[in-house]
This record gives structure tokens, C-alpha cells and sequence, in this order.
């Protein structure tokens, strides 16, 4: 399917697709406030917390599984599935009395979000078009950044005047609200290679496949590996914030939120420059930026210098975001699109897990400054780890030049 990158507002089907993730993308961010303090609530506990934010990401382990039911099923049927799904659970929260529950409703809520993903990836090429895919991946990426960084505020100021209840309720709803719009958009069939393979040999198929292709391969692994080196910071933040530069809880505040200005602004740039640019090229300029700005936030003498780069930070992480799902999605055959996409958020999922770990060690052994310019040096050298693996590694399939 070609396409023309002024035709993007056009295209009724993309429009309902970014509606649709626009309005659940608001949802879960403000569900997420109110998932903290009902935890709180139950349990007081702030390791309770962290336990139900492992048992939201556990489910992403089994991320290949759900790859091959994204390619073998009818993706319209899975993601309005998945949605329904998540709209039900969403809503058994408002019953949940004990902390058992809770986890097994967010462990579902993640097994669902889990077969999600990678099928909405896979679905992009056959709404856009190749010539909108940078432009589309960059709106709902944009979208996205938007969400996380107004929803916890709307979701504090909902909970704090009319309860976690009405988080929950407003979170269901724009699941139904997803499901709609996603209902209506026609998708293809997936056009198998081996109509009669077992779910297995789809499996492996999927594996030997990434692992014969140079540049998929290249941009999995480097998605896992600035995931684990940019995020060892999360946990330094607040104490860049209060400790280091003594701006207090309203600093560290500020300092998350002019990060996600920065990543909107990069899914901005995408949507400005389009299909105009060579996007492995422009990939690697995001990696090493976010590694330079990484090393200027340790290094920063001021507070208001430390905001500047991380604003950077945030900016070459939205060119990324964008670069590598739309390098996956102009590469990979549509038959194995959802399988590529389930290792990317495998690696997305243990990396982040990885880092929050390593960073919190980081800073209690070395400080916040240290954390940023270790995360700085560790970026630049996966950066580099993967230009020598393109260098180096065989390319068994034919390769594209963007």
C-alpha cells in the first residue's frame, strides 16, 4: 500500500486507529495514579507498590507467544479483544478489597496489554501507507508522550476530588472508546508463508527470521540496550531534584515534566520532516545525542542547565521511539511483524526492569550526578555496540536503503 504523506489527515482508518490509542492512552495514564493509591490504601506499603508495577510488566515475558497469535489470528479481532478485555478488568479494581486481587487483575490487565502491542504495530503498514509510516508512528508516538505527561496530573486531581473509583470507571470507558474505533477499521489478512504451520514452527520461524536479518536484529538489540542504559537515571531524578540542585519535590516535578516536553517534541520533529530522511542515520544521531545530553545533565553546574539537557534527553528519545518502529515496520514482511515486535517489547520490558534495579544500586552507591554520567557513557557505548554489529554481521536478506 503506497501512500502520500500529505493523505495522513485523510485517511479515515488512521484516524480512527489514533483516536481510538489517544483516548486509552489518556486512560491508563490516569488509572496508573489511582492504581498507586489504591495500593496505599490496602496496604500502606510501598513495596506493594512496586509489586503490582512487576506484575503489570511480568506478563511481557511471554511477549513472543503473543507475536505469533498477532500473526496468525485476525489482528481487527485481537486488538478490539484485548481492548474489551482490559475495559472489564479495569473495572473489577473498584471491587478489589486486598492486595491478591489487585495483582491478578493488573497481571491480566498486562496479559492483555501484552497481545496488544505488538498487533497494533503490525497493523500500521496496512492502514498508512510506506510513505506516512514515519509520520503516523511519530503522531501516536507524540500522542503518547502528551498523555503521560498530562494524565498523572489529571489523574491526581480526580482521585483527590472524586476518587480512585472515577479513575477506574474513566479508564474503562476509554477502552470501550478504543474498541470502537478500532472495530471499524479494516484490516487485511495476514498472508502466511505456511498456512499449516503449528503454532511452534511460528515460533521458531519468527526467531530464525530476526536472526537472519542484520537490521532488525540491530535495531531489537539496541532498543533493549539504550531501554537499560537511558532509564538506570528514573530513579536518580528525584534525587538530581531535591539533593543535588535542592529544587525540592515542585523541581523534580518540573524535571519529568520538560522530559516528556522533550519527547514531544521529538515525535514533532518526526511529524515535520516525514519521509525527508534517512532513517537509520537519524537513529544513531538520537542514540548518541541522548548519550551526550546524559553526560550534560551530570555534568550540569546549574539546575536550570540539567533541565536543558534533559529536555534534549527527551527529544533524541522521541526521534528514536519513532525511528525504530518505522525502520521494523518498512523492513519486516507483514507476516512476521507482530513476532518482530513481541522480541522489541520483550526487550523493552526487561531492560526497564534491569535498569530500575542498576540505577537504584547506582545512586545509592555513587549519587545522582554519577547515575547520569554513567547512563551518559553506557548509551554512546550500546550506540556503538550496534554500528559494529552492522558493520560486522552477515546480512542473509536483502536490505533496504532508508
Amino acid at each position: 500500500m503506497d501512500s502520500t504523506n500529505d493523505s495522513l489527515l485523510k485517511n479515515s482508518r488512521f484516524l480512527r486507529l489514533w483516536i481510538g490509542q489517544g483516548t486509552s492512552f489518556l486512560g491508563d495514564a490516569v488509572s496508573m495514579v489511582a492504581l498507586v493509591v489504591l495500593v496505599v490504601q490496602v496496604t500502606g506499603s510501598a513495596s506493594a507498590v512496586g509489586g503490582a508495577l512487576i506484575a503489570r510488566l511480568l506478563p511481557t515475558l511471554a511477549s513472543p507467544l503473543a507475536g505469533v497469535l498477532a500473526d496468525r489470528l485476525d489482528r481487527r479481532l485481537v486488538l478490539v479483544a484485548s481492548d474489551l478485555a482490559r475495559a472489564v478488568l479495569v473495572l473489577g479494581l473498584i471491587f478489589a478489597r486486598d492486595l491478591a486481587t489487585i495483582y491478578v487483575l493488573v497481571f491480566l490487565m498486562g496479559l492483555a496489554r501484552t497481545l496488544f502491542n505488538p498487533t497494533i504495530r503490525a497493523a500500521f503498514p496496512s492502514v498508512v501507507g510506506a510513505g506516512d509510516l514515519t509520520r503516523a508512528n511519530a503522531l501516536v508516538g507524540g500522542t503518547f508522550s502528551v498523555s503521560e505527561t498530562a494524565g498523572p496530573a489529571l489523574g491526581g486531581l480526580l482521585v483527590a476530588t472524586v476518587g480512585v473509583d472515577a479513575a477506574f470507571v474513566l479508564d474503562s470507558a476509554t477502552y470501550l472508546v478504543s474498541a470502537a474505533f478500532l472495530s471499524l477499521i479494516r484490516l487485511p489478512r495476514v498472508e502466511r508463508e505456511e498456512e499449516d504451520a503449528g503454532f511452534a514452527e511460528d515460533l521458531k520461524a519468527g526467531f530464525a527470521y530476526l536472526v537472519g536479518s542484520r537490521v532488525p536484529l540491530a535495531i531489537v538489540l539496541g532498543a533493549f540496550l539504550t531501554m537499560l542504559t537511558v532509564n538506570i537515571t528514573i530513579p536518580a531524578e528525584i534525587f538530581l531534584a531535591r539533593e543535588t540542585f535542592d529544587a525540592g519535590n515542585a523541581g523534580y516535578g518540573l524535571l519529568v515534566g520538560l522530559y516528556g516536553s522533550g519527547m514531544v517534541l521529538g515525535s514533532a520533529l518526526m511529524v515535520a520532516l516525514g519521509d525527508r530522511v534517512r532513517l537509520l542515520p537519524l537513529y544513531f544521531l538520537g542514540v548518541f545525542a541522548m548519550a551526550l545530553a546524559l553526560v550534560g545533565t551530570g555534568l550540569s553546574p546549574t539546575f536550570v542547565l540539567a533541565l536543558g539537557a534533559l529536555v534534549v534527553v527527551g527529544i533524541a528519545n522521541g526521534t528514536e521511539n519513532v525511528t525504530t518502529d518505522t525502520i521494523l515496520q518498512k523492513r519486516v514482511p507483514d507476516a512476521l511483524l507482530g513476532r518482530v515486535f513481541s522480541v522489541r517489547f520483550l526487550g523493552f520490558s526487561v531492560g526497564e526492569i534491569l535498569a530500575y534495579g542498576v540505577g537504584g544500586a547506582i545512586v545509592d552507591a555513587s549519587g545522582a550526578r554519577s547515575t547520569y554520567l554513567l547512563a551518559g557513557a553506557a548509551t554512546a557505548a550500546a550506540g556503538l555496540i550496534i554500528l559494529f554489529f552492522l558493520a560486522v554481521a552477515p546480512g542473509t536478506r536483502s536490505e533496504e536503503t532508508r
